[in-house]
């Protein structure tokens, strides 16, 4: 990577060794103002005096607006109104101290914050006026949350050691669970409500190295730095990454190039061996994944690193393309591409970077259009390109989906309603209204109509409707065991990073592979030959393989769900799941649209989950969701960082919104002051609070604190992308031992440091070495699930309370 820089040190351009680019231009207050790709895609910022960014616009290389948001700031430098490309405002208001007291959105409902007189907010009022909705919290002298109540008047309490650690989590769901830590901070002991003592250990840089259980067969092992002795020649650059991780179900083992790209993993399951290998581009793009089976995947890139082509070369055969021509819009998702066979898939979007539509005009191809609601929920499902509705949803003021309707009758198809945490409390279809009902001091579903269920002290699902369904958990926590009629139906292990990779009963054996990200990339029989294997373009399955290792071709909605397989040489779909079937997920897929008699079955459904036919859930990696009711089988790990309903699914939006794997990483970009123009850049992981270099503020310290500290002098912009447990260890684990070179404004710095733990968690960046660069590369990133703009002496949202450490 070489960098260029103007004649007053601004870094002017960073070019990759492929040749890809980025420039960067400022005003005369050297301000930055444009970033541009080398195909000439720009994201533009105009500033005001004060330097406040008042539009942001992207345009393409001929300089048409293809994204644009707006923002109106008062006499105090205090953001007062933020308009989406279609000028629809969320209004901010706020006291006389300067805190945010008040956000309207553009219908017009209201959030209110009251703070307590440290100016701290304690209650949290939404939809003033209409459901009232209230959460309040308290906190210490210290400003640690020390409980929080939420709308139905139920208390979450933290404890706190002497020394500031979280020792007591009190949950109305998950019952009291107790915490120990070493001298150094190190969580190690956890004591759950079932009784449950798990212990971790760790090495001296503070890596976990053992995580212990009181059945021991289920312990799990650590390593670093030493290269397995599977690694090949040129794969055994393993110092200071993670080298293996040994488990009750087996072993895996990792290998990386001298640039620390994972080039092999090994996973052996119950003495089979599963062997992933990806190859790498200049840049460290990935350009080639080798399966098990010897099937090979490869991806062409272009001069920006995008992949516009796929092929797949199965073990024994020749070549073929998967899609080609895939383009992108600028500095944003991808806008569609061309199958193997000629089929064409398009993707339209509005200027938020919403989708439009998605079509494939051969028959059985996708083929929907989407319309929007003003606060941007999902209103209408239409034939693509078309006005009519098909589908018309319905929402209550907290954004919960209420309404499922014809287009054209007005028929309510399904119906919810909810109380004010999120439950639901009924469902309405063409079968009839079923109730839902709840224990009085938890948010326990303990009755589906007249169908009970049962949990255990942590709030698992053990039954339902007594003997017909139940479920065993081993002391991890995780569902090992199914019985129907008191019968044991289906068993499971799970690797150390909380994949389940092993699916058996007796002796009959399914192997599960997940790639770094946490996609599925496989099932394997009882020999470890492949049944079944996905292919994915970054994260969307555009093919899957069978045993006979025939291609077929998958077309993903807007979420990245599969809605379509086509058979390539028939040119027909062999299997379809409905966009338009009940939005949760419960309807079924057709397995034989084309009526051959041949059903043609894949799990996958709402991203990052897929259909157990002995559970009847569908696994969704570290839990378990129940389509039939929308919700969880048990409660998030992450406790209220997920939110205030602990079981809820995407909160009750789920034809929007998806939970991949139910966690969340942000990235935090302050603005630029006149010590230091170019900003700072920090991240935050979701219950493991701030990883800020070259601040006063420990690693893992207060978000809160952080962000007020942040706050007193400028501005703040906060990123929240997508990640899972493993990922957000990666980043820990690489910003802990970068920031241990020297710092360096040019090569080893905040911006830099940050890049380093995104690239350790499989995420790409552009390596910039500004924090705006590197910040603003993410604002069209499929991984975005959030966005904050918060003014200078503005307050923490309410909604990123998830990222202070301990929750």
């Amino acid at each position: 990577m070489t960098v260029a820089y103007d004649e007053t040190g601004n870094v002017k351009q960073v070019t990759q060794p492929d040749g890809d680019f980025v420039k960067y231009d400022y005003d005369a207050a050297h301000r930055l103002t444009d970033i541009t790709d080398s195909a000439g895609s720009n994201l533009h910022y105009s500033l005001d005096v004060a330097g406040n960014c008042f539009k942001e616009e992207i345009k393409d290389a001929s300089g048409n607006v293809k994204r644009t948001l707006t923002r109106v700031y008062n006499k105090l430098g205090q953001l007062q109104t933020q308009a989406d490309a279609s000028a629809n405002p969320t209004e901010f208001a706020y006291d006389l101290n300067g805190d945010l007291k008040l956000v309207t959105d553009a219908l017009g409902r209201k959030t209110q914050l009251d703070p307590d007189p440290l100016r701290r907010v304690v209650r949290t009022l939404q939809d003033v006026g209409g459901l009232a909705v209230e959460i309040t919290q308290q906190l210490d002298a210290l400003d640690r949350v020390t409980a929080v109540i939420d709308p139905k008047g139920l208390t979450t309490r933290y404890d706190y050691s002497s020394l500031g650690d979280l020792g007591k989590l009190t949950s109305p769901d998950t019952g009291a669970t107790t915490y120990s830590y070493d001298a150094a901070g190190n969580r190690t002991l956890e004591a759950t409500a079932r009784g449950v003592k798990i212990s971790s250990s760790y090495d001296v840089l503070g890596r976990l190295t053992k995580l212990s259980y009181p059945t021991s067969a289920l312990n799990v092992a650590y390593s670093y730095d030493v290269a397995p002795v599977s690694c090949q020649a040129g794969e055994t650059f393993a110092q200071g990454r993670l080298a293996s991780i040994k488990d009750s179900s087996g072993a895996t083992e990792y290998c990386y190039n001298s640039f620390g790209d994972l080039v092999r993993k090994l996973q052996t399951t119950n003495g089979k061996a599963f062997t992933l290998r990806y190859g790498y581009t200049a840049s460290g793009r990935l350009a080639s994944v080798i399966y098990p089976d010897g099937a090979k995947v490869d991806y062409v890139r272009n001069g920006l690193g995008q992949a516009t082509e796929v092929g797949y070369t199965p073990a024994t055969g020749a070549r073929q393309i998967l899609l080609k021509n895939a383009s992108y819009l600028p500095l944003g998702p991808i806008a569609g591409w061309m199958y193997g066979n000629g089929r064409v898939l398009t993707r339209a979007y509005d200027q938020d970077y919403r989708p439009k539509a998605i079509q494939d005009t051969s028959a059985g191809g996708l083929n929907v259009g989407f319309g929007f609601d003003p606060v941007g929920n999902l209103s209408k499902l239409t034939p693509a390109g078309g006005t009519v509705a098909d589908v018309t949803l319905g929402y209550d003021p907290l954004g919960r989906l209420t309404e499922f309707k014809d287009g054209v009758t007005g028929t309510v198809l399904d119906g919810y309603t909810y109380d004010k945490t999120g439950n639901r409390q009924s469902s309405k279809s063409a079968a009839g209204e079923v109730a839902y009902t709840y224990e009085a001091n938890s948010h326990r579903l303990i009755k589906v109509g007249g169908a009970p269920r049962v949990y255990n002290a942590v709030g698992d699902t053990t039954s339902i409707n007594g003997t017909e369904r139940e479920f065993v958990y081993d002391v991890t926590g995780r569902m090992s065991q199914v019985k129907r009629n008191g019968v044991v139906v289906r068993e499971y292990r799970y690797n150390g990073k909380g994949e389940q990779i092993r699916r058996f009963l007796g002796t009959a054996n399914t192997y599960t592979l997940y790639d770094e990200s946490g996609r599925w990339m496989g099932d394997y029989d009882n020999a470890g030959k492949s049944l079944q294997q996905a292919i994915w373009l970054d994260d969307m399955p555009v093919g899957v393989t069978g045993a006979d290792a025939k291609l077929a071709y998958i077309e993903p909605d807007h979420l990245g769900s599969p809605r379509v397989v086509v058979d390539p040489g028939r040119n027909v779909a062999v299997w379809t799941w409905n966009l338009q079937g009940e939005a949760f997920g419960s309807t079924a897929p057709n397995q034989d649209p084309d009526g051959d008699g041949k059903a043609f079955v894949l799990d996958m459904r709402f991203p990052g989950q897929r259909f157990d036919t002995a559970s009847g859930f569908n696994q969704n990696y570290f839990r378990d969701y129940d389509a039939a009711t929308g919700r969880y089988s048990k409660s998030d790990p992450v406790g209220l960082g997920g939110g205030v309903n602990t079981y809820s699914y995407v909160r009750g939006n789920p034809l929007f919104a998806s939970d991949l794997l139910g966690l969340d990483t942000a990235l935090i970009l302050s603005g630029g002051t006149a010590d230091n123009p170019f900003g700072h850049l920090a991240t935050a992981i979701e219950g493991q609070g701030v990883y800020s270099r070259g601040t006063k503020h420990d690693f893992g310290s207060s978000f809160d604190e952080y962000l007020n500290d942040q706050l007193s002098d400028r501005f703040v912009e906060v990123i929240v992308l997508k990640t899972d447990v493993k990922q957000e260890r990666a980043i820990i684990e690489a910003i802990r031992a970068d920031s241990k070179n020297p710092y360096h404004v040019l090569s080893s710095n905040c911006a830099t440091t940050v890049g380093v733990g995104l690239a350790a968690a499989g995420i790409e960046n552009n390596g910039s070495i500004l924090p705006g660069g590197a910040f603003m590369n993410f604002l069209g990133s499929d991984l975005k699930v959030g966005y904050y703009h918060i003014p200078k002496g503005g307050v923490v949202p309410s909604g990123l309370k998830f990222l202070n450490p301990g929750r």
